[in-house]
């Protein structure tokens, strides 16, 4: 929502792309577009196996196999 407010209150005027020259008085709103993208790609495809919330989640196996875990 930040960078939505961004684009429509602030760089939307300064037109698409970043002052790269020095040329206008603001910035334009190219990279906020590009974190959007970015955002939107994590919340559906995730960090990726070699993430570091995935190091931190996933626990070691355990050493007992499934096979004593069953009843019967």
């Amino acid at each position: 929502m930040n960078m939505l407010v961004a684009i429509l209150a602030v760089h939307h005027s300064f037109g698409f792309f970043m002052n790269w020259a020095g040329t206008q008085k603001g910035e334009g709103f190219e990279f906020h577009l590009l974190v959007l993208a970015m955002v939107a790609f994590l919340m559906i495809r995730g960090a990726g196996a070699f993430s570091v919330d995935r190091l931190l989640t996933v626990s070691a196996p355990s050493r007992m196999p499934e096979s004593r875990l069953a009843h019967g």
